[in-house]
């Protein structure tokens, strides 16, 4: 029944015991010491060795506790498997404290018996009282006087510390699956939008691909060369929810190169990637779908050369990441651009899922004309 595996389960909560026993076992010391000598009619002052006495007594009948309490634990949670009324449950536990309480009288009676034996000095007072007095008539004189109040006290107040415990424990466990459940829902809620813009991405690079072949063979080949990377790495992280920003700059350098042989030199692209930032953790291909946008709307639509500037710093404890283009910029609220399309969409469900109310992605006009796209998550580094 009591097997070391449950005793290590309420190691914490004995320790508890022991310090609250101690304060039960000083407090009715001082109540026989204090207290009890106002309601009687003796004026023998306590001696020292009396006073000694009594205090190693109060404390060590309340340690005896000790040895009890794992029986009353599981006497107690077998009571409470039964999911009877209240009346019947308080009733149980009043027979259980009677049953403790008698259970008590003999381990205190074989202590006192085994101290007087070893120090005489100990309990001289009983002792000389009934000189002749055994071990089972001690056991029953005590079971006879009817003061077992304080032994049901110290029942009770083991049953509501273990029921404390057991109340905070329960609390914890369901904290801890309900934080669990939640991480779980979000991993999935992320591989779910992370698979979905695979599809997406790689239907647009086929559709590139397809367009490029009538114009030369080369460099459509040279683009399956680069979507074979890039499909490669996807599938690598395709549970991974994070990466260090220097990942993602190699994996978006794949993806540019793919842009730069279908657009030529239309297309220019420049990097400012603060070195404090590299080992940072951002969103895994996070920045993929923010470059199409800004391709496909600032730099596509124009027949003269545009520009891409890709950036990131740090401040404070914030990451930015910043992607501006040399387009048009936008003529319409973003919220109007969200209703088609799959990959700015879900980059803000992934963020809302990963950082919730921490982070902020903003879309603005630029005075030179053109679109600054700025992204600012938490600074989190890299630890592997």
């Amino acid at each position: 029944m009591m097997t070391t595996q449950y005793l290590q389960k309420y190691k914490t909560e004995l320790f508890f015991y022991f310090g609250f026993l101690t304060i039960l076992g000083i407090a009715f010391f001082l109540q026989t010491i204090y207290i009890e000598p106002l309601w009687s009619k003796e004026e023998e002052p306590f001696t020292t060795e009396i006073i000694l006495n009594v205090f190693i007594d109060r404390v060590v009948a309340a340690y005896l506790w000790l040895f009890l309490t794992p029986f009353i634990i599981w006497i107690a949670e077998k009571i409470a498997e039964k999911k009877i009324s209240f009346l019947k449950t308080i009733s149980l536990h009043v027979l259980a404290g009677l049953f403790f309480t008698f259970t008590h009288i003999p381990i205190y009676s074989a202590y006192v018996f085994t101290m007087h034996a070893m120090i005489p000095w100990m309990y001289i007072g009983v002792f000389e009282r009934f000189p002749d007095v055994s071990f089972f008539d001690y056991i029953f004189q005590s079971i006879t006087r009817l003061n077992h109040v304080y032994r049901l006290l110290y029942y009770s107040i083991i049953i509501a510390i273990h029921f404390a415990f057991d109340y905070f424990r329960k609390y914890s466990e369901r904290e801890l699956r309900a934080s669990q459940l939640e991480v779980q829902l979000k991993e999935s809620q992320i591989r779910t939008l992370h698979q979905q813009l695979q599809p997406h991405f790689l239907f647009n690079t086929l559709n590139g691909i397809s367009s490029l072949m009538y114009k030369s063979v080369d460099e459509a080949d040279k683009m399956l060369t680069y979507l074979g990377d890039l499909l490669r790495i996807s599938l690598e992280r395709m549970n991974v929810q994070e990466v260090p920003l220097k990942d993602d700059i190699a994996f978006i350098e794949r993806y540019l190169l793919i842009e730069k042989t279908r657009m030529g030199d239309r297309l220019i692209v420049k990097t400012n990637f603060h070195p404090d930032t590299l080992d940072a953790l951002v969103p895994c291909m996070m920045a993929q779908p923010i470059l199409e946008n800004a391709i496909k709307h600032g730099i596509a639509p124009n027949v003269k050369q545009g520009t891409i500037i890709a950036s990131s710093w740090r401040h404070a404890e914030k990451l930015y990441l910043q992607i501006e283009d040399d387009g048009k910029g936008l003529d319409k609220p973003i919220e109007q651009h969200l209703t088609n399309g799959y990959g700015i969409k879900n980059t803000l469900e992934r963020l809302n899922i990963l950082y919730s109310n921490n982070y902020s992605f903003t879309f603005t006009n630029r005075e030179t004309g053109g679109l600054r796209v700025t992204l600012c998550i938490p600074f989190r580094m890299n630890t592997e």
